[in-house]
């Protein structure tokens, strides 16, 4: 698989991996070497998140403000182009390579399920990689709709000669192979256009990844994923939901509120410019009353120097601490309204940049009536304003995929095929 970098490693089995964020708000990209070799087993006291055995360094990132996309999808190609473009220049900078293929991460509500299976006969009956890819092949070969595509077709389970609840079957012996899995399918509009972007820069995609399997990676541990966790990700346009059990993902949902509903809040209730209240909800935010002081005040205005005054901060959070409420409301809804809340055995992770907005993991916790922690990156290296902040998740996520893709293929019959199984990204370059 290609790798997008012009440098001079010295490491003799480096490679460079860039993931890209194109988000409603900010564009980011990052830049990740990878070596192999041992990786921290734990970072800010979080087990290990993988078993992939490679030791990653963030050596650059670079971010440009996003106009082109809402709510996850491209509106303007022009737009998302130079916001790309510049993202891409101050990575490259900051990294020292010259980029050439990125990862890319999506989201929005095009994003749908679909449940299927296959079965194919085992010729030689111990069943072996091929024999796993002939059946994964065949439970991906359903109708989907001409304006569909596939992204991910994750197995839920295996089936040898009847006998169900395997969750690998290589090297076991039988004639009669099934598989369960689940298709995770997105607009094909909404992933050409993404594609088309990148394209217009001079980027090829290697990858492209729902967005929630990526952040996973950056931020679950293997236990919380067996057990039972919702991966809550507040991004900009959109907030990202994903249920894990088991070692993979049952559900997800998008909601279209993210961290500039907050800032466009502020700049109604407060009157403000957008850019200036979103840098008053940075520095002054909090989603609780309960956790400020009230008679604390703070300068708003002083962009322009003719308007520049002084408010109480519960004014501020007044103002976010509603729209808070109904962002965990609409989650604890479709948590309990779709019966889901009794999985939740391991809690809630928030990550993204909107939960670093004081109280909000407070919030969570009071109303979705489950455990609630920060999740950071982790497994990486490198970069202080990458490593260990949510708003680098995602995109952090997407290095440490493709470092364990690549790994994964150069094992023969080793770890799990969960991680082996690549996806299919047919018709997207047609």
């Amino acid at each position: 698989m290609p790798f997008g970098f012009i440098k001079d490693v010295t490491t003799k089995n480096s490679k460079i991996i860039v993931g890209l964020d194109v988000g409603s708000t900010k564009v980011c990209a990052v830049v990740g070497e990878v070596t192999t070799g041992p990786r921290p087993q734990k970072r800010d006291g979080v087990e290990k998140l993988s078993g992939y055995d490679s030791n990653i360094q963030i050596i650059g990132a670079g971010y440009a403000p996003s106009k082109g996309i809402k709510k996850g999808v491209v509106i303007n190609i022009e737009q998302t182009v130079e916001a790309i473009r510049e993202a891409i220049q101050k990575a490259e900078e900051a990294a020292g390579v010259e980029i050439r293929t990125v990862n890319i991460g999506i989201t929005g509500r095009h994003i749908g399920y679909i449940a299927s299976q296959g079965v194919v006969a085992v010729k030689e009956k111990e069943i072996g990689n091929r024999e796993v890819e002939l059946v994964i092949d065949a439970a991906r070969a359903v109708a989907i709709p001409f304006d569909r595509e596939i992204l991910h077709v994750i197995p839920s389970e295996f089936a040898i000669n009847g006998q169900s609840g395997i969750t690998d079957p290589r090297s076991m012996v039988g004639v009669r192979l099934e598989a369960r899995v689940q298709i995770i399918t997105g607009a094909a509009s909404a992933t050409q256009n993404l594609i088309k972007c990148c394209q217009k820069v001079g980027l090829e995609v290697v990858d492209v990844v729902f967005q929630p399997i990526a952040t996973a990676e950056a931020v679950l541990t293997l236990d919380e994923r067996d057990t039972g966790v919702a991966l809550i990700d507040i991004g900009g346009g959109t907030t990202d939901m994903a249920l894990f059990q088991e070692g993979r993902i049952f559900h997800s949902a998008v909601l279209e509120v993210g961290g500039a509903n907050f800032t466009n809040d502020v700049a109604i209730g407060l009157r403000l410019p957008f850019r200036e209240a979103e840098y008053v909800k940075k520095e002054h935010g909090c989603s609780m009353l309960s956790l400020i002081d009230r008679e604390e005040e703070i300068g708003i205005g002083f962009a322009d120097a003719n308007s520049g005054k002084r408010i109480l901060r519960t004014h501020l959070v007044e103002i976010l601490q509603p729209r808070a409420e109904e962002l965990f409301s609409l989650i604890k809804e479709e948590l309990v309204n779709r019966d889901l809340h009794k999985h939740m055995n391991a809690g809630v992770v928030l990550t993204g940049g909107s939960v670093l907005m004081k109280g909000m993991d407070v919030m969570a916790e009071n109303i979705l009536e489950l455990p609630v922690r920060i999740g950071k990156p982790a497994g990486i290296g490198g970069s202080e304003d990458v490593v260990g902040n949510p708003a680098y998740a995602a995109v952090s996520g997407l290095i440490l995929r493709e470092a364990g893709e690549n790994l994964k293929e150069q094992e023969l019959n080793g770890g799990s095929i969960f991680h082996s199984i690549k996806s299919k990204m047919n018709g997207w370059f047609r």
